[in-house]
């Protein structure tokens, strides 16, 4: 059959979830999350790539121009929202910002938090406008949002060994804390929805690498849930990625009601095609050390190992578990989607 777009092969994969059909398909859908790294795509520091929405979008258009992903994911940083709400941050040239004063250091500082306007406030207004530039000039691939969820938001204002100790010995302060911070994750994604491109939160924090099962049942699983209910009543789909081993949280993940869970390479994802089957397309879990170590071999038996885990009727979409490193060669990127072409193929 001829080449879909990768809009027909993401739309394949959700029917094949979702509406229990078999639509013709040519291969496995497939992306990568990229965003550092694809500064180098077009000789531009990271510092930049952060701080100007345009060579942001120009990064894009070129990551999506070589290696012609299914998505493209709008991949920032995940401190947009701490930023904007009142962390201090430093930019680096080469690497990812990082908070040099959280907003709540002092912890007693909660109550005088305001909720930033997406439209004025902070970075909020650059990636809005570097998603809505890139989506007029990439038409065959779906352009995707992904934006920090509540408890990444949380980690970012409090600290994280702050915030784990806060819901051992004040877990109040921590459900106020998280009522905040999901009131911010609505609020971010309702300026992103009217762009009409996809939407996904990341909780990288929110793992069992980090977090026990119990400590995210109680503290993140009902503001996960509380933001899908509030935008399945307005019809719109959400999607959930979750760094590190999330093996024992997969049933919950799904539970949420997201359309789709992203998981990384430490999670089986034999077990996470059978919690996911019929309840939300499965993304994932390519390990993400074979983009800056892995030798091409070692890349295609991964790929091969992800393929033959998740059958085709299983909805699934390969993609890396986690973000490919900002020194990851091109080359390595481009292998990738090789490797997709040849194994991947459905008849």
């Amino acid at each position: 059959m001829d080449a879909l777009s990768g809009k027909q092969r993401i739309g394949a994969a959700f029917k094949t979830t979702f509406a229990d059909q078999k639509p013709q398909m040519d291969r496995i859908p497939a992306y990568l999350i990229t965003g550092q790294c694809n500064a180098q795509l077009i000789g531009a520091s990271i510092k930049e790539w952060l701080q100007d929405p345009q060579v942001f979008v120009k990064a894009q258009v070129a990551a999506y121009e070589r290696f012609r992903p299914d998505i493209l994911l709008m991949m920032w940083d995940l401190l947009m929202d701490a930023e904007a709400i009142g962390n201090e941050l430093k930019y680096p040239e080469d690497s990812l910002c990082i908070t040099t004063k959280a907003a709540l250091e002092d912890k007693g500082k909660l109550g005088s938090l305001q909720l930033p306007d997406p439209q004025k406030d902070g970075r909020l207004p650059g990636y809005l406008e570097a998603v809505a530039d890139t989506k007029k000039i990439v038409a065959d691939a779906i352009v995707s949002a992904v934006i920090a969820g509540p408890w990444t938001i949380a980690i970012g204002l409090r600290g994280a060994t702050e915030l784990i100790r806060d819901a051992l010995k004040d877990p109040d302060y921590v459900h106020e804390l998280m009522q905040f911070c999901t009131r911010q994750s609505i609020s971010f994604a309702e300026a992103i929805i009217p762009l009409g491109v996809g939407l996904g939160y990341s909780e990288a924090p929110a793992s069992c690498s980090l977090i026990s099962p119990k400590m995210y049942r109680s503290f993140v699983f009902p503001y996960h849930k509380q933001i899908v209910d509030h935008f399945k009543a307005r019809k719109v789909g959400i999607g959930l990625h979750i760094c590190g081993y999330a093996d024992p949280i997969l049933e919950d993940m799904v539970n949420t009601g997201v359309t789709n869970i992203s998981v990384d390479a430490p999670t089986d994802l034999a077990k996470a095609v059978e919690a996911s089957r019929g309840r939300a397309v499965l993304i994932g879990n390519l390990d993400t050390n074979l983009f800056y170590s892995g030798s091409r071999e070692e890349m295609r038996q991964a790929v091969k190992n992800c393929i033959d885990a998740a059958p085709s009727d299983s909805g699934y979409i390969i993609s890396s578990g986690c973000e490919v490193p900002a020194i990851a060669p091109p080359e390595k990127s481009e292998w990738f989607y090789e490797l997709v072409d040849e194994l991947g193929q459905i008849n």
